[in-house]
């Protein structure tokens, strides 16, 4: 009772913050092995009492029922989450009494399970508190005994779950005992019939959602349920219930009908069922399709039976579009469908032509294959439906429909083909500047697809000296991006252009004028957008100007304009272009590698060129790198709290020195100066020494170190650079080009048979012998240090 009665003290943490309980010192004073002894010590009792010859079996299961009794006495949730790993054991101690605790816990206010739930979390650091449990239920299940009563309890439970990112749930657990398919139950087909029956007069909503997920072909994987360990029940031992086909057709018959039956008149219920219909047995398809064509269902408001009407038409499309595929109805039964949805179909065309319109376009396609030719066909269905409303009921009603279905865009297109001048005129320019995002969508997609239907020179005769510059800007916006609607642009709006520019939606195309894009992008304020044309300039093998690339980069670190789709790529590509332009200045090329110099590193197959080679060539810039990054020897022991820029800066510098590959010496055409070498060294010493930067400039020095050439003589490291490391008291030299070859090697995936590191080390003593016989002794002593560390690296066991 001690044990078992004790509060996880992790749970005094908020539930964000438990994953570092142990930090907090927030930990049970018994072991997870205890606990786990002692409750499985209960279970022992509870089904072997016969090995305790002196006491009475009635004896020894009374105990351990009453300690289980006793343990959930005063259980709130902290207790049940304390116990979550042990219930499983604690249920097959006592099962009849577990589940009294569990009942008495559910009647509870507040119950314990609810408050469970809310300590989920959504972080990768968060838990599941009730997996124990909903484990414990699911062992109990297996026995016929408590079926009935276990599937009651997860109904209750599953009512009140709110959904998390976690598998283990309550209707889970239930849809998997019962799957008719792979029980992980013994109870008889009677008794699961009986249990759902039940379900659905306590917990109607449960229960219909456990019948629809137990139809045939809603559920085809099951990983099975928790197992009992102490129970002595006669479950296969792959826990792989055997299931003949007679049975299964029984219960899949039950649960069909029993849908049938459930679904009643109810809309909602009759649309769910509408997506099974081609699964279901024989005698329960003719019952769905008797009760949605019976008189009731056909004389519901449209407004009621629209969704049954559309989720008929979609199912027809898509078996229709798949014929052939083996879960498709047969033509005879596809039109007894199609018969009752002629009966649902709807008068009002606002209701009738709405599934058109929906996001799903490809669902209604008639046909597999030539994918163009059915969006064709769906197009003219599109305009015929927006043509019969125009028609019915005038513009007005045309931008309500536009207003009430998924894709406003799809009504805006319809009408653009369709549409007479007098259609212009009631639209534009009234409704170009809309914050309503449908009507914006549909004025959008009727202004192209008018373009597109009538050409450039609809667009000169359409705008009037009546519109404002706002207006004009929003409708050269909903234009192709292209020099024609550029040149409007700058005609019809002069100084204001800013009006088309900070509105138009980028979509860059091949165009011989895409640089004035560029241009006007920057001037007003989407360096971001620019960038995006200028990316596919690039990719066009376009001309580029140098300048304007730099400007518009520089521009965008400081935007807080939305990025765009390849963003980063194009970054890195007019990165790369500008490294390779001998036009560009240091300074420019300066600026724009420090600024995206988060991007510049392996992983995107970039890196910082010029800063490198600024790094190898300038030990002034070295050594002020190094001062963003670290701190000074001298310095305070309390520091004030760095400011963002100082972070920035930080960041910046340790990217820069951890994707340096330049070594210092490195000439202008990747030939090696020992002379410039040894002088850069001999500079680092004498300004970090002064600044109280001398160890960490050392070591970070010593790590470009591994990027040494080889020696004209054939030895595999340049000899100055070997005298650089050899020297003594070079030692923290040594230990950064030590620290830097170990870490060279990334990230890898595990050999459990040692191969990748035993070669490592077979190839870094070779080096170290190398040297010595050059006559390089200390640096051999780091090499095979470093041979060493391979040698002893833990390896997985298969």
């Amino acid at each position: 009772m001690a044990v078992l009665t004790e509060r996880d003290p992790a749970f005094d943490l908020p539930k964000e913050e438990r994953y570092a309980a142990s930090l907090h010192k927030k930990i049970l004073k018994h072991s997870p092995d205890i606990r786990k002894g002692l409750a499985e010590g209960l279970a022992l009792l509870g089904n072997k009492p016969g090995v305790l010859v002196n006491c009475s079996p009635d004896k020894v299961r009374h105990t351990a029922a009453s300690i289980v009794h006793e343990i959930f006495a005063n259980a709130d949730w902290k207790l049940w989450g304390s116990l979550n790993d042990v219930l499983p054991a604690l249920s097959e101690a006592a099962p009849d009494k577990f589940l009294d605790v569990v009942e008495t816990a559910l009647n509870s206010s507040p119950c314990p399970f609810y408050e469970l739930f809310a300590q989920e979390g959504d972080s990768l650091t968060g838990r599941n508190y009730l997996t124990g449990l909903l484990w414990a239920l699911e062992g109990l299940a297996w026995e016929e005994k408590h079926l009935v009563r276990v599937c009651g309890i997860l109904g209750d439970i599953a009512s009140h779950d709110p959904g998390g990112r976690w598998g283990n749930r309550p209707f889970n657990s239930l849809v998997i005992i019962l799957l008719p398919w792979l029980p992980q139950t013994l109870g008889s087909i009677e008794k699961r019939k009986v249990a759902v029956k039940t379900l659905l007069r306590e917990r109607p909503r449960v229960g219909w959602e456990l019948v629809v997920n137990l139809l045939p072909g809603r559920n085809k994987t099951s990983s099975g349920s928790h197992k009992p360990l102490w129970r002595s029940i006669a479950i296969p031992e792959d826990g792989k219930m055997r299931v003949a086909d007679e049975e299964y057709k029984e219960q899949v018959s039950f649960y069909a009908e029993l849908a049938v039956s459930e679904a009643n008149h109810d809309p909602a219920r009759l649309s769910e069922l509408i997506d099974h219909l081609n699964t279901l047995p024989k005698a329960s398809f003719d019952g769905l399709l008797k009760v949605l064509s019976s008189d009731i269902v056909t004389g519901f408001p449209e407004g009621q039976k629209l969704d049954i009407w559309d989720r008929l038409i979609r199912f027809i499309h898509r078996h229709r579009r798949h014929h052939d595929a083996p879960w498709a109805l047969d033509d005879e039964s596809l039109s007894d469908v199609e018969r009752v949805a002629d009966r649902l179909s709807p008068s009002d065309p606002f209701n009738r032509y709405q599934h058109l319109f929906s996001r799903a376009g490809a669902d209604l396609y008639e046909e597999t294959g030539n994918l163009e030719e059915q969006e064709r066909k769906l197009e003219e269905r599109c305009r015929h439906a927006v043509g019969e409303i125009l028609e019915s009921g005038g513009i007005e009603s045309v931008i309500r429909f536009a207003e009430l279905v998924e894709s406003p865009d799809r009504v805006g297109s319809s009408l653009g083909v369709i549409a007479d001048e007098g259609t212009d005129s009631i639209l534009l320019p009234e409704y170009l500047i809309s914050e309503d995002n449908k009507l914006s969508s549909f004025i959008h997609n009727y202004v192209w697809s008018r373009r597109y239907a009538k050409g450039w020179p609809w667009v000169d005769e359409i705008v009037r000296p009546t519109w404002t510059p706002a207006q004009i800007g929003q409708f050269l916006g909903f234009l192709p991006f292209t020099s024609e609607t550029w040149e409007r642009a700058a005609k019809l709006l002069g100084n204001k252009q800013g009006e088309y520019w900070s509105k138009t939606e980028l979509n860059p195309r091949k165009d011989s004028k895409l640089d004035i894009a560029v241009e006007k992008l920057v001037e007003y304020k989407r360096p971001k957008a620019a960038i995006s044309c200028l990316g596919r300039m690039f990719h066009d093998n376009r001309s580029i100007d140098p300048s304007l690339c730099i400007r518009a980069l520089l521009s965008a670190l400081s935007s807080a304009e939305e990025s765009y789709f390849a963003e980063e790529r194009y970054i890195l590509d007019l990165i790369k272009f500008l490294q390779g332009n001998s036009e560009v200045s240091f300074r420019d090329l300066f600026r724009v590698e420090w600024g995206y110099l988060p991007l510049l590193d392996r992983s995107h197959d970039a890196e910082p060129k010029f800063l490198g080679k600024k790094l190898a060539d300038d030990p002034e810039f070295f050594c002020e790198v190094i001062r963003l990054l670290y701190r000074s020897d001298r310095a305070d022991a309390e520091l004030d709290k760095p400011s963002k820029e100082s972070e920035m800066l930080a960041n910046n510098a340790w990217r820069l020195l951890h994707e340096w590959r330049t070594l210092p010496g490195t000439t202008d055409d990747a030939d090696f100066d020992e002379e410039r070498f040894t002088t850069w060294f001999q500079r680092v010493r004498e300004i970090s020494a002064e600044s109280g930067h001398l160890e960490v400039a050392l070591t970070r020095a010593g790590g470009v170190l591994i990027h040494s050439p080889e020696d004209s003589d054939g030895l595999w490291i340049n000899r100055t650079v070997a005298e650089m490391l050899n020297a003594p008291g070079a030692e923290i030299i040594r230990e950064g080009y030590e620290i830097a070859w170990f870490n060279s090697r990334g990230a890898y995936w595990v050999d459990p048979t040692g191969n990748q590191e035993r070669k490592l080390a077979d190839k870094f003593r070779q080096k170290a012998d190398d040297v010595e016989d050059a006559g390089f002794r200390r640096l051999a002593v780091n090499l095979r240090r470093l041979a060493d560390r391979y040698d002893q690296q833990p390896v997985e066991i298969p």
